[in-house]
């Protein structure tokens, strides 16, 4: 029998954990060894701090990230926090501000110079869920009070560990982006995770007896559908297996899918590509420029959709909107193609923004018979 993997945290939670442990040694003198905090999806955590150090107006906490069994790398490394209170905050042109606060990426930590990512270029790498996490870490310490704080998240490591990732590609300069959705690092072995994915599904449709399911890639999905109004407790979170998590459908015996997510994923399907891993497959920005050719979609914006750094980006360019319902009906019919016509699939795109941008003909009337709105 396999052992459970163990799941770690995120180098957005180890900025936190250090941004807090940091500030509590400066206002409070507190020389934390552990700190407790809650995950962007509720769950309890418990992080060690490596190491404190204290300035006459500064303070300085370090992390170690930690993995678990999944294989990343950035295991291991320094993520560091430098928090210092000031009169007025800095302007950074890179810099984060959020009205008291100010978060901005150090030694290590990526500029963004590339539209189409969750930050704007020229802005440091530190995406909305680990800015959310050092907000709430610095916030639960300060609370009214009328401080500023300012917030340099460095990692001496960081530019030699980008070299190992995708970010010079997607235009992320000086280091590694400071990542993570909920806080927490699940682990990627590909057979666990499709047999988790298995019995997850298997549990859902014995102790509902519902002939259908939600398919959503990941906690994008969720959130999407969170603000549609869906409810999410028929959903599975399939990671890049859709291939996989069909035929586990066919075999369970469900016959309709609602299948919602991000263009950067959706695309993939709808070229016919059912492992939506990067290092598997990829070939967005030129399936986008197919299906662009069949709508008349002017030549100028197919170039700059080829010359994008992502598919978001892209999505900017397209001037005929009604591509990306082209797209969602391609989505639902190769997913449909692929169960060998055993489930009828609809499905929803949406942007980084949380904003639908396309879906099939029919996901409406299947979202309304199946959950509502």
């Amino acid at each position: 029998m396999s052992r459970e993997l163990k799941s770690g945290y995120t180098t957005g939670t180890c900025g936190a954990v250090g941004a807090y442990g940091a500030l509590d040694l400066l206002l409070n003198g507190n020389e934390n060894k552990i700190v407790k905090l809650k995950s962007l999806n509720g769950i309890d955590l418990e992080v060690p701090i490596e190491s404190l150090t204290r300035g006459k107006n500064w303070a300085r906490g370090v992390v170690l990230k930690y993995s678990g069994d999944d294989p990343d790398v950035t295991n291991g490394i320094e993520i560091c926090a430098k928090v210092k209170i000031v009169k007025e905050l800095p302007k950074i042109s890179k810099g984060l501000y959020f009205d008291n606060i100010l978060i901005v990426g150090g030694r290590g930590v990526g500029k963004v110079t590339k539209k189409g990512l969750q930050v704007p270029p020229g802005k440091s790498a530190i995406n909305p869920g680990p800015q959310k996490m050092i907000l709430n870490s610095i916030k639960s310490l300060i609370g009214d009070k009328d401080i500023k704080v300012v917030v340099w998240i460095y990692i001496p490591k960081g530019l030699q560990t980008a070299r190992k990732t995708f970010n010079p590609k997607l235009g992320i300069v000086g280091g590694i982006s400071v990542l993570g959705s909920t806080g927490i690092v699940k682990p990627m072995s590909e057979e666990a995770l499709k047999d988790s994915l298995f019995v997850e599904l298997k549990v859902l449709k014995e102790s509902t007896g519902r002939d259908w399911v939600i398919f959503a890639f990941g906690n994008h999905g969720k959130s999407f559908c969170e603000k549609m109004g869906i409810d999410v407790s028929q959903m599975v979170v399939i990671s890049n297996y859709i291939g996989f998590m069909i035929e586990s459908a066919v075999k369970l015996g469900f016959k309709r899918v609602l299948l919602i997510g991000h263009i950067g994923k959706a695309i993939k399907i709808a070229g016919g590509i059912f492992n939506t891993h990067s290092r598997v497959a990829d070939g967005r920005l030129e399936i986008l420029v197919a299906n662009g050719v069949l709508i008349d979609e002017p030549r100028e914006n197919l170039l700059k959709v080829l010359n994008s750094n992502t598919v978001e980006e892209a999505c900017d360019y397209i001037e005929k909107k009604e591509l990306f319902n082209l797209i969602g009906n391609k989505v639902a019919q190769k997913s449909r193609e692929y169960s060998r016509d055993e489930i009828e699939f609809q499905s929803a795109i949406f942007t980084f923004s949380g904003n639908m941008i396309g879906h099939s003909d029919d996901f409406y009337k299947m979202a309304g018979e199946l959950v509502g709105k």
